[in-house]
């Protein structure tokens, strides 16, 4: 039961973090660009990596609220990502593994706080360390999440390799390249996807089948205590 209650409440952070990046994406795209626009005076030059939030870097002009959605967004994933190994594969991470979460979390939330910071500001927030916290936040979760697929299964796996899709460090190779500069609604795409990946969470907790009999809760307890390198 503990262990369906922790995927549910990384679910919801999920969903919630994944809902807040399309909002962000709504801010800087609505009215500029329609859905698989790419064309357009207004649309081109919102392309522009000048509008880019994720995260603001000089030279950067605001549009809206998009930075400020942007960094709650991220800073509600790292929350998530805190718990994420648990709710995957239902184990606690090795050490080497621990070490590496740790290093993602606290670079996510940094990324994140300084880029609220930036939107409440409406100009770039510099901090000292920024640069190591956003290779950290590009390259650390994209390789943790694919060695939790591994350890998945069920529902978890899609979850997982759902994360993966919407990590900036896939989408930068893929679906954020745009004629010009961004492809527009590209954001948004990683919100969907990271929403998706909670509703697989949910259904991994509503629907995974546990083992019956008098052996549930000891196959529970050593499932939750084994460690993943």
């Amino acid at each position: 039961m503990a262990s369906r209650v922790l995927r549910v409440g990384v679910a919801v952070m999920l969903a919630g973090s994944g809902a807040l990046m399309y909002a962000a994406s709504w801010q800087r795209w609505a009215g500029a660009c329609a859905w698989g626009e790419h064309e357009g005076a207004l649309c081109t030059t919102r392309q522009d990596h000048l509008y880019d939030f994720l995260p603001p870097m000089a030279p950067w002009e605001p549009v809206g609220d998009a930075a400020q959605l942007a960094g709650w967004s991220l800073i509600v994933q790292a929350l998530a990502f805190a718990l994420l190994p648990w709710a995957l594969t239902r184990r606690r991470p090795g050490p080497l593994s621990a070490v590496a979460q740790v290093g993602a979390v606290a670079a996510t939330l940094a990324v994140g706080i300084v880029t609220l910071r930036s939107g409440v500001a409406g100009s770039v927030v510099e901090v000292s360390g920024f640069d190591l916290a956003l290779y950290v936040w590009l390259l650390v979760p994209p390789i943790l999440l694919v060695r939790w697929t591994t350890a998945a299964r069920g529902w978890a796996i899609a979850a997982a390799v759902l994360l993966v899709l919407a990590t900036p460090f896939v989408a930068a190779f893929s679906y954020a390249l745009g004629s010009f500069d961004a492809r527009p609604w590209w954001e948004a795409v990683s919100g969907v996807l990271t929403i998706a990946s909670g509703l697989c969470l949910v259904g991994d907790a509503v629907f995974a089948g546990r083992p019956r009999g008098p052996e549930a809760a000891t196959s529970e307890a050593e499932t939750l205590s084994t460690a993943i390198d």
